[in-house]
């Protein structure tokens, strides 16, 4: 018997599934992109259970017909490309025809659609690859596809599978950039009855507007550059736009989403004296450039594409942005300076200058959600906090010796046995961390009442990350609550923390709890050390003295004053008896 043998269209399309459908995201990439070379003017999503359960895309597309049905159910089945050349002009989003059936071989789907020229609606079901009799029904225009227990036949992909709110922030990564691509198609997703958000038809900006919020319409810039056959445009954002975590860095070519790690380094190297290591601008471009001069067809999810001359498109690319940057640097805010902060350390842990803070802090023991107390039972089970070494002997501040600031950066100062120079964010950073741990476990954060409460809008996914963490955030002091889609109402902050700050505040928790999620300590010390991280005093803040020696006997009480949560030294000591060494005083 040979040992080689033809695998069966079920099998076959088994595999190939594994490669299109890796997660819900992927099948909503597959049928999304359907829709838009469809022609359609309104895309609407429906998810339920993170897309286990149920992903349902509906357009106004042009549809098919009652023999298209049928076919567009087998391997390889396309209306895209006729012949070999089409394949090195490629105009539409999908062309390899192999999505619908991969989809339909590892979920139960249905597909719906009416053609334009025709009067009737039909419907065909598919059940794990098997496919079912044409039927009629009814559909206004367009096509529905609904697709139902995903991977039920495929355990081992089951498994996998995250919780729901991580697949649809995948979803969300999948859907957004197409949504930016195309503003002249209206589009609605929906989440366990959740409207995320409904996209009118509008100008490249306002989508923008509308998926980032309101505060991104002031701090982006529109760019356009047109070299030879190549063409860029899009838009920028101003360093109040930057963030510490990829995620808003938006590529597409020839309006086709990609990844492309040589154009995006020519962005950051445009953006390369404006901002620091480990920080992101907000960037959406699209390029332009022949057909025949890009290759789409070199990876299964068609998001890496292959240029004929790469390094033009890369400097064309670079040019572009620092143009955009070069005739906004003196008239944009945000780029004159970068956003400083006011100094807000004091003796009594809060500004003197906050005057929004009025009311007393808000015994939070009492009126505990469910979901704080059992963030708080968990709590109390912490391992000790993250250190690189457990402490012996603490270092004291000398009364009355000297104290000083260097370069806005580092303390100088007298103790007990010498001098110490220590780090003012990483030790401010410590100090509350530890206070944060504190609070969590014994619920004895101490929320300052804002006078006006404020609303804050964010993304769909950062939304979706601070959504989880609220009651945490809430336990540390913070006082939040859902006001509506993508909004949060910001009622109180932990004692302490500046003024005017939250909205930014919050984001940087998102993205440094979102960056350092793959870290081994629990949830609540991830969270912490966002927190710590972000509410601290920054490098280049001016502390007065009396700040200072605060500061340093704050730090001095705590558990382990000598490393941050992440690991980063806080002091190097100088002691008497090695600076005599140095000196060679025998």
């Amino acid at each position: 018997m040979s040992r080689i043998r033809i695998l069966s269209d079920i099998m076959s399309n088994k595999i190939a599934a594994g490669e299109v459908v890796q997660r819900p995201a992927s099948v909503v990439k597959e049928l999304v992109e359907n829709a838009i070379d469809a022609d359609a003017n309104r895309i609407e999503i429906t998810i339920s259970n993170g897309g286990r359960d149920l992903i349902q895309v509906v357009d106004d597309g042009i549809g098919l017909d009652k023999d298209e049905l049928n076919l567009a159910l087998q391997r390889h089945a396309t209306s895209k490309i006729a012949e070999i050349e089409d394949l090195f002009r490629i105009r539409t989003m999908g062309f390899r025809g192999e999505a619908l059936p991969s989809i339909a071989s590892v979920s139960m789907m249905e597909l719906v659609s009416k053609a334009r020229e025709q009067a009737n609606a039909y419907s065909l079901e598919v059940q794990a690859g098997r496919i079912g009799e044409v039927q009629a029904a009814a559909l206004e225009s367009g096509t529905r596809i609904t697709v139902k227990n995903l991977f039920f036949n495929v355990p081992a992909r089951l498994k996998f599978l995250k919780a729901k709110r991580t697949e649809l922030n995948h979803i969300l990564e999948r859907v957004k950039p197409l949504a930016l691509i195309h503003p002249h198609i209206a589009f609605k997703l929906t989440a366990d009855e959740k409207v995320i958000f409904d996209l009118r038809v509008a100008s490249p900006e306002e989508r923008v507007v509308a998926i980032f919020g309101s505060e991104y319409r002031d701090k982006i810039i529109a760019v356009e550059d047109h070299r030879g056959n190549i063409k860029v445009s899009g838009f920028i954002g101003n360093l109040d736009l930057v963030r510490v975590a990829r995620g808003e860095q938006y590529l597409s070519i020839n309006q086709r989403p990609i990844s492309d790690r040589l154009i995006n380094n020519a962005i950051y190297q445009a953006f390369k004296s404006l901002i620091q290591r480990g920080e992101y601008p907000f960037y959406m471009l699209d390029i332009s450039v022949p057909l025949h001069e890009v290759d789409v067809n070199v990876h299964p999810t068609k998001t890496e594409v292959k240029f004929n001359d790469e390094w033009r498109v890369y400097h064309v690319v670079k040019e572009t942005v620092e143009n955009g940057l070069r005739q906004t640097l003196k008239v944009m805010p945000g780029f004159q300076n970068r956003p400083q902060t006011a100094p807000f350390f004091s003796p009594t842990g809060s500004d003197s200058q906050q005057t929004s803070f009025t009311s007393p802090p808000v015994d939070n023991q009492e009126n505990r959600t469910p979901e704080e107390s059992e963030i708080l039972q968990k709590a109390r089970q912490f391992s000790q906090v993250l250190d690189r070494g457990t402490v012996e002997v603490k270092p004291q501040r000398q009364t009355g010796g000297f104290i000083w600031q260097v370069h806005n950066k580092y303390i100088l100062s007298q103790i007990n046995n010498g001098i110490a120079i220590i780090d003012q964010h990483v030790a401010h950073e410590r100090i509350l961390y530890e206070e944060a741990l504190r609070d969590m476990n014994e619920s004895q954060g101490s929320p300052q009442q804002l006078l006006f409460p404020e609303t804050r809008e964010f993304s769909a996914d950062d939304y979706n990350v601070l959504v989880d963490i609220i009651p945490s955030l809430n336990l540390l002091g913070f006082r939040l609550r859902e006001f509506g889609p993508r909004t949060i109402l910001v009622e109180a902050v932990p004692s302490g923390m500046r003024g005017g700050s939250e909205g930014a505040i919050l984001k940087e928790i998102i993205d440094h709890y979102r960056e350092n999620r793959v870290f081994d300590y629990s949830p609540a010390k991830r969270l912490a050390a966002s927190y710590s991280c972000k509410a601290a005093v920054k490098a280049g803040d001016t502390l007065a003295e009396e700040e200072m020696r605060v500061l340093v006997d704050r730090l001095f009480a705590t558990e382990n004053p000598f490393y941050c949560p992440h690991g980063r030294p806080i002091i190097i000591n100088l002691s008497i008896d090695e600076l005599d060494k140095r000196f060679e005083r025998h």
